[in-house]
């Protein structure tokens, strides 16, 4: 089963341009103080009760019942622009998760949207799981100050985190186009993305507890 799949989609011009602007603060707040190169970043209150009432929401959950998708809730996925690119743009093999200390459930499934940055970043998947003994519970602080979990490989650095889990099962780099495409990607089983740090990149990242069945 391929844990992916791209289709055509396309904000209306004036929801992308009103995302553009709301993002824009958000991700420049991010840019200037946050300590980690990237992170998984939730709205607050404030920003979460705009957007649910915003059109580029409105079009999103349309898209996520044609294809029976519960419980559908957004995030951004933020990504620095360093001063210079990384030296080892490999990615963090992970399983997404929420709940208890950020592990207790697993997120199935997440439909990924570029807003902004490079269109060729490839992404990777393992069929590995949370009960393989390869997998750590490593504990992490969000942006927001919060101690955390996060399911990841055992390792000490990226390159022995690599070498421990072996070759992918699968990998794209055709994932998402800026008002062209986007992808429903599964995330309850490992996965990585390679990405160097030359340019910003913003991911709208609309998350379900819906199993994957495509």
């Amino acid at each position: 089963m391929k844990p992916y799949l791209t289709i055509p989609f396309k904000f209306s011009d004036s929801s992308w341009n009103w995302l553009q602007s709301f993002t824009g603060p958000i991700t420049a707040d991010y840019q200037k103080n946050a300590a980690a190169i990237s992170a998984l970043v939730r709205f607050n209150d404030s920003q979460l009760e705009t957007f649910l009432t915003s059109e580029p929401w409105a079009e999103l959950t349309q898209l996520m019942a044609t294809y029976n998708f519960s419980d559908p809730y957004p995030q951004l996925f933020i990504y620095k622009q360093l001063p210079q690119q990384r030296k080892i743009v490999l990615g963090n093999p992970h399983i997404d998760t929420m709940g208890g200390d950020g592990t207790e459930t697993d997120v199935p499934v997440r439909f990924n949207i570029l807003l902004n940055g490079d269109e060729n970043t490839e992404m990777f998947w393992w069929n590995i799981d949370r009960n393989s003994p390869l997998i750590t519970n490593e504990k992490f602080t969000n942006p927001s100050g919060q101690a955390l979990g996060r399911l990841q490989v055992k390792g000490d650095t990226l390159e022995e985190k690599w070498k421990n889990i072996g070759e992918p099962m699968a990998r794209s780099n055709s994932l998402a186009k800026k008002q062209q495409y986007a992808s429903f990607v599964r995330t309850d089983i490992l996965h990585a993305l390679n990405w160097t740090g030359q340019n910003p990149r913003l991911i709208l990242s609309v998350r379900s507890s819906s199993p994957w069945l495509f």
